[in-house]
């Protein structure tokens, strides 16, 4: 290992492929409709829910931990309704509302305001670092690994197996809060989506010179 990255694994002790009793963050579904209404429209939207017999996700607002078989089954219900491409959009866009939520209401202004005036990459170990203690709030069953060094990469084994879809909700989740508390110009690009039977979405994240 290099002398300027380091690795981190956090994993639950569940297995993958979204067991009954895992659980994952309310904004997982909540955000996820949010965003399948805007980028659909209210009334398509209440017809792929009406389709899958999700239609109690409208206006749903749980405050505790959800099961994560929910998110799971609403995912693959904008996948095989959708195609990979929109859903993978919409989950994105789910990622960057879930983020804004966690900005307002659980990480401390303070820590933020601490990360915006460090070095980016120790901003970064930081912060990782942080979203770490508290992965299992969005990776349910699955895990979440990261190294940090001068391409800071990012893992999600996931327990929810979508063609690469969900792959998009991490997607937005990880832009938008880096680039809100670090960097606005940081990149954080996918590089593998779920290929095959590998439940893994990888990420770089970049920053510029």
């Amino acid at each position: 290992m290099s002398k300027d990255s380091s690795a981190h694994t956090i994993s639950h002790p569940t297995p993958l492929h979204t067991p009954s009793h895992a659980r994952i963050g309310p904004n997982a579904l909540i955000q996820t409709v949010r965003a399948l209404q805007e980028v659909c429209g209210v009334a398509q939207a209440t017809a792929i829910l009406e389709q899958g017999q999700q239609t109690h996700l409208i206006d749903y607002t749980p405050t505790e931990m959800v099961p994560e078989a929910d998110f799971n089954a609403l995912v693959l219900l904008l996948t095989g309704h959708l195609g990979v491409e929109q859903a993978t959009h919409i989950l994105y866009l789910s990622g960057q509302y879930t983020a804004r939520y966690l900005l307002q209401h659980r990480i401390p202004r303070l820590f933020q305001r601490l990360l915006k005036v460090l070095p980016h990459r120790l901003a970064l170990a930081l912060l990782l670092f942080a979203i770490s203690k508290h992965a299992w709030t969005f990776v349910g069953s699955g895990t979440f690994t990261y190294r940090v060094g001068k391409a800071t990469r990012l893992t999600v084994a996931s327990g929810i197996h979508s063609n690469g879809t969900v792959c998009g909700f991490y997607g937005g989740t990880f832009t938008t809060l880096i680039q809100e508390i670090i960097d606005v110009e940081a990149q954080v690009q996918a590089t593998r989506c779920q290929v095959g039977e590998d439940s893994r979405c990888e990420y770089v994240v970049l920053f510029g010179s």
